[in-house]
């Protein structure tokens, strides 16, 4: 994303997106899409040998049915495998996950989780904290060799604040964030997630309550505050915001006679220090690390936001003895274009396209502020080196222009997409030799409700909200599960292939 003042350093600045949309490596399609194609044609070529044309046909008919179909509204490329993947699931009767009883079992250290969130793990851990002792929550991804940690950010008056001070705001967020995109920084991804969920006016009821009766609540003037208060009961939201940081194991070199666990935790600790402190001096709120009890508290009320937290705070597992180990749901089934969890239904869109449009910094606030839906905003970024970024530019450019003179001499014309995205390569290059850094990312929304007929309706609210800001915004489908994950404080995303 780049940024123009229009000539006034004064006057609000616009914000430019790049085209997201990958080089293609085969005019102009992606990898998934050319590798059918390539394998159909050698199909044929071998059925020719052999004397097989009808063979080879049906080959070929079958590598274009796979680039270019689509199976309920999603390219066929995209979701074969996930989808093989669901059916083979349900097929076997392992579509719905429950878990075991934690009554009379022997705890062995090990979660039980669902397959989404299988290979992570909770565990407490004693840091230093601006120079005060902490418990801190680190969660371990065994699955790809991570360490998180999440940390609760407040930062208000940005909706009200002017549109230079907006500005202002944007450039020192950013300048907070820079410095991770350095060479061998130990931070692989900052997620930070924005849950919007009815809270309703309960607390104001039990006020109320323990005020005592002077005969106005049976007034008129006390009717219509109480039709006032049943009014605001669904439409009061809040909107909670975490930022978890996810170091690699990989990114850190070991440090004889200390585990990589232990290395990669305290570098993990020192850069979240060390961004919370820039957070702070740009403006918001940090707070210090999520304990575990936090942690798992999140996870389940985000996971069904139906629970109260008072009923997570005694859950069966502490029951048992088993301290936090029910930081997962007690059952979960993913299906096609939504996944239950507990007693909430969710359903996970990915952003495919962002405003191509110039937008002001509040350009996300009819998706932020939304109808009453309870939903998360997800946005992932991973963090890139100046100099890696610039031989990815590089090569990008390489492939865009190859691509475009390849279908000169073919008889193809560039199509203005196509021209505006090596504008915007070549406009990155400039700005990565400015010294600004680039992170990948890729945003994601989950929508969650408490029946399947609620779920449509908010999801089509919500679509509507992403179109008012400029979204292109497409169901996960059979990735719900993952989609469901993504959205919670635990460092994980969907896997590779989604990113913008």
């Amino acid at each position: 994303m780049s940024e123009s003042t229009g000539g006034r350093p004064a006057e609000a600045v616009r914000y430019h997106f790049g085209d997201g949309t990958r080089a293609g490596v085969m005019l102009g399609l992606s990898l998934r899409q050319a590798a059918p194609l390539v394998g159909g044609a050698v199909w044929l070529t071998l059925a020719l040998m052999i004397g097989s044309p009808i063979l080879g046909l049906c080959g070929l008919v079958v590598a274009v049915v796979l680039s270019f179909g689509r199976w309920r509204g999603s390219p066929l490329y995209e979701v074969a495998a996930p989808g093989i993947r669901l059916s083979a699931r349900r097929l076997r009767g392992r579509s719905t996950w429950t878990r075991r009883s934690l009554i009379g079992s022997a705890h062995d250290g090990v979660d039980d989780l669902p397959e989404p969130m299988a290979g992570l793990e909770l565990h407490e851990a004693q840091i230093d904290w601006t120079g005060t002792p902490h418990t801190a929550g680190l969660i371990r991804d065994c699955a790809t060799g991570t360490v998180s940690l999440v940390v609760h950010v407040l930062g208000d008056g940005f909706a009200v604040a002017g549109a230079v001070e907006q500005d202002e705001r944007l450039a020192a967020w950013g300048g907070a964030l820079a410095p991770l995109a350095r060479d061998r920084c130990p931070v692989a991804r900052v997620t930070w997630q924005e849950w919007a969920h009815t809270v309703g006016v309960t607390s104001h009821r039990d006020f109320l309550g323990s005020l005592p009766d002077d005969g106005r609540r049976s007034t008129p003037a006390g009717a219509d505050y109480e039709d006032l208060l049943s009014m605001l009961d669904a439409s009061t939201i809040a909107h909670d915001v975490l930022l978890t940081l996810t170091s690699d194991v990989r990114r850190i070199p070991g440090r004889r006679g200390r585990s990589s666990w232990d290395v990669s935790a305290e570098a993990l600790v020192a850069e979240a220090s060390q961004l919370a402190a820039r957070l702070t001096s740009a403006g918001l709120v940090v707070s210090s690390p999520l304990a575990p009890a936090e942690v798992a508290t999140a996870v389940r009320l985000r996971s069904d936001p139906t629970r109260s937290p008072a009923s997570v705070a005694s859950s069966l597992a502490a029951a048992a003895g088993h301290g936090v180990a029910e930081w997962g749901p007690m059952a979960a089934d993913a299906d096609w274009n939504h996944c239950r969890v507990d007693g909430s239904f969710h359903r996970s869109y990915r952003v495919v396209s962002w405003p191509m449009l110039p937008v002001s910094a509040e350009w996300m606030s009819p998706l932020m502020v939304g109808g009453g839906q309870t939903r998360t905003v997800t946005m992932v970024m991973e963090p890139v080196p100046i100099a890696q970024a610039a031989r990815e530019a590089n090569r990008q450019l390489t492939s865009l222009e190859s691509d475009r003179d390849e279908k000169a001499r073919k008889g193809f014309r560039s199509t203005a997409r196509e021209r505006r995205r090596i504008d915007d390569v070549e406009s990155r290059e400039q700005e990565l030799a400015s010294g600004h850094p680039e992170f990948r990312h890729v945003g994601f929304v989950t929508v969650t409700a408490a029946t399947l007929d609620e779920l449509d309706e908010a999801c089509a609210q919500v679509e509507q909200d992403a179109a008012q800001s400029m979204l292109d915004i497409r169901p996960l489908s059979a990735r719900q599960g993952e989609g469901w994950v993504a959205s919670l404080p635990l460092g994980r995303s969907v896997r590779r292939g989604v990113w913008s």
